[in-house]
């Protein structure tokens, strides 16, 4: 045996722990989270409870959606077909109101939802403007009825959406 292989470490164990000065890269400050997301998170909320309600209301005055024919009679909108209305204008409803919620509490997840229940919703306004042009007196043309809701509503798509993306503009906004 050579002498490296008879060498062993030695020293003792402390239970104290050493110190070691480390320099920090500069002073800390606490930054204080802005309130917009959760004034916009309680904005959207109140929109889509809002939506929700008036979505609901449609039901209940169904000869306001009714349109006199040829013959000079009222013609209402079907039960079934208003179900399906109001059930379609439901769902982005609920997404949205996640959506809010989730603004509410500082997630970036939430604006991303939220972007997503406005472009469904102008979606599946366009649906339902295909469905019920023949009722609800617009020019007389499905086609042209749908081509101007798409058309103004990308407006308020684009006006919703830079809403709900104001705090992604701003610097402490505070997401996660």
């Amino acid at each position: 045996m050579n002498e490296e292989e008879n060498e062993v470490f030695s020293g003792s164990v402390t239970s104290q722990p050493q110190m070691v000065n480390v320099q920090t890269s500069g002073p800390m400050y606490m930054v204080e989270r802005s309130s917009a997301p959760q004034v916009i998170g309680i904005l959207v909320i109140v929109y889509y409870i809002l939506t929700t309600l008036f979505s609901l209301l449609g039901f209940l005055s169904l000869d306001f959606l009714s349109d006199l024919d040829e013959t000079g009679q009222v013609e209402a909108l079907p039960t079934g077909l208003l179900l399906g209305v109001i059930f379609l204008s439901l769902i982005p409803a609920v997404i949205g109101i996640f959506g809010g919620f989730k603004i509410f509490q500082y997630k970036k997840q939430g604006i991303w939802i939220t972007l997503g229940a406005i472009v469904a919703g102008w979606l599946i306004s366009i649906a339902n403007t295909a469905l019920t042009s023949d009722y609800s007196g617009g020019t007389g043309d499905a086609g042209v009825d749908v081509m101007l809701q798409g058309f103004c509503g990308i407006f308020c798509v684009a006006l919703c959406g830079i809403i709900v993306c104001i705090p992604l503009f701003m610097a402490n906004s505070g997401l996660e």
